[in-house]
């Protein structure tokens, strides 16, 4: 069959374009694993922003599928849906199969929605074999019913099949990265690619999603084939490696290993950036320098916050003297330390925020990675702040990247969370600049950064700041980077959630369409585990309130969240 496989352009505003543009590794790890009679194409949408209609176009003209793949998490379903429509006008009778992150949390909020109409198939739980094994049943070779964790439609209506049993990581071929459309993958000047050594992390903090996807569990690739894979990106001129394990220091022993074995590949001018915990880094003394033997040159640090409390309330321990013993190793083994930060708790206030950043420069922190805590679906910190009556947009999913307030806290509104955010960034953090371990590892980028492109920014800024004030200033960046993800000319934006002066909305979600984005989580029914439908709930809404199945008014929004 012919195959093409989707990944979204929606990007998040704080990770600019000009920095990094990176593959989809699910794809091309499906690609790798489907049977080589099958004609397979992989287009990367993030490297084509500035076109996508266009770039969509050209891809279904040229490989004329018979089935497209799309891969999504949560804020990136608002884009997927609209082409999945878009590719069902454009070729009618083209199958189109959902995968990712929110089809796995949400796969039966979604099948129950009034996009459903234009899904085929829905994938819940990992897809490298599961695809190639949908391509069997279509050509008849084993039934549907047979694939395990997919959804399929029988009479328009979608079945869904047991979940499927977590992969052996031993049984999953190489990526197959020769099946990609595009390139111009980068990390700032470098050529850039993604592989994995692991899946699946064995903690369980509260506000993350990632045992949706693989449960509480931790599965290592062999060393062989880590190797084999960087070889493989070695040769395709690749120096610039994401590795993309949810937590890649479980097992440190096993990580020192594998740091020593890629050391041994000498390869020149060959780096890597990996995700990891404060607790990790600081188990081993000996760890920061042999990553850096390695060619790590930086680690993603879940660090989230300052406060003793907000950690507590986010199930992270008592790790601020870790995470100070993790950074200094790391900083005096010469890696660069990008830091995630989590704000909006719902104790938080400015003062609060502000010492959160404070904390993050002290420590020497290069990137301060910073969102706002955001209540995914089925997570328990979902849970408990729509308890306590403090989530602001509980369905409209498209704002759920992070960036964005989808809650308040105690002391402010989502508009006052967002400013005192944006402002303590500013203030404390300021206009980043490359120095240090940045310019040693990345001198060309750092040099036109700090000689060019930070000079026009401030400039501008300071321009902004005198034309506008520092409301103005503020609410036109908003408005840029809430429409940054707009590729089709249609998204809607109420300005006055970004003007400070104004009573404005209650946050960016749209209430009039947030079910079509994917329907309420079944954990957010205090009644019953089965919710009433998407479809139910709209044509309620156009019937003036009225439950179309008991003939009973229709609850508001309000009352069901307040519900909860």
């Amino acid at each position: 069959m012919k195959v093409l496989l989707f990944s979204m352009p929606d990007v998040i505003p704080h990770i600019a374009k000009r920095q990094w543009e990176a593959p989809n590794l699910g794809l091309s790890s499906i690609a790798g694993n489907i049977d080589g009679r099958h004609q397979v194409a992989i287009a990367d949408l993030v490297v084509r922003q500035w076109s996508v209609p266009t770039s969509m176009r050209r891809c279904l003209k040229k490989y004329q599928p018979e089935i497209v793949g799309l891969s999504a998490m949560i804020f990136q379903y608002f884009t997927a849906r609209k082409i999945a429509r878009w590719i069902k006008r454009e070729r009618p009778g083209t199958l189109i199969a959902l995968g990712g992150y929110h089809a796995t949390t949400m796969y039966q909020e979604l099948a129950d929605s009034p996009e459903s109409e234009v899904l085929d198939f829905i994938f819940h739980g990992e897809a490298d074999h599961a695809f190639d094994e949908l391509l069997d049943a279509l050509e008849g070779r084993r039934t549907l019913e047979s694939v395990r964790g997919l959804s399929y439609k029988q009479n328009g209506v979608f079945r869904h099949n047991p979940s499927r049993p977590l992969e052996d990581v031993r049984e999953i071929s190489l990526p197959d990265r020769d099946r990609r459309v595009y390139g111009g993958y980068h990390f700032y000047f470098d050529k850039t690619d993604v592989m994995e050594t692991s899946r699946g992390c064995l903690l369980r903090c509260n506000f993350c999603s990632m045992n949706q996807m693989y449960g509480t569990s931790f599965r290592t690739y062999s060393t062989d084939r880590v190797l084999a894979d960087i070889q493989a990106m070695y040769r395709r001129g690749v120096h610039h490696i994401l590795v993309a394990d949810d937590n890649i220091t479980l097992d440190v022993p096993r990580l020192a290993e594998l740091c020593d074995a890629i050391a041994a590949l000498k390869h020149p001018n060959l780096q890597f950036i990996i995700q990891a915990s404060s607790a990790g880094i600081a188990k081993d003394a000996s760890l920061p320098r042999r990553m850096a033997d390695a060619g790590v040159t930086q680690v993603f640090l879940g660090i989230e916050n300052g406060s003793e409390a907000n950690l507590k309330q986010m199930k992270k321990g008592k790790i601020v003297g870790v995470t100070q013993t993790a950074v200094k190793r790391l900083i005096d083994a010469g890696i660069i330390v990008a830091g995630g930060m989590i704000t909006g708790l719902p104790d938080d206030d400015v003062a609060s925020i502000r010492r959160n950043y404070e904390f993050f420069v002290e420590m020497g922190i290069h990137n301060v990675l910073d969102q706002i805590i955001t209540p995914y679906p089925n997570t328990e910190m979902r849970q408990e702040l729509l308890s306590d009556g403090l989530v602001t947009n509980p369905y409209d999913y498209q704002w759920y990247n992070g960036y964005w307030p989808q809650v308040r806290t105690r002391h402010l509104s989502s508009k006052e969370l967002l400013f005192a955010r944006w402002k303590a960034k500013r203030d404390l953090v300021g206009v980043w600049r490359a120095d240090g371990e940045f310019q040693r590892n990345f001198p060309r980028w750092s040099w036109f950064w700090n000689n060019v492109l930070r000079n026009i920014i401030i400039l501008n800024e300071r321009r902004m700041l005198w034309m506008y004030g520092e409301k103005g200033r503020f609410k036109r960046q908003m408005k840029q980077w809430a429409q940054l993800n707009d590729y089709f000319g249609d998204m809607v934006v109420d300005e006055d959630f970004f003007d400070l002066d104004s009573d404005g909305p209650e946050s960016l979600g749209n209430s009039g369409t947030e079910r079509d984005f994917g329907a309420p989580p079944r954990m957010d029914s205090a009644n019953k585990p089965a919710f009433v439908s998407t479809r139910d709930l709209r044509w309620s809404r156009r019937l003036g309130g009225t439950d179309v199945k008991t003939g009973e008014p229709a609850p508001t929004d309000s009352a069901r969240v307040d519900a909860v």
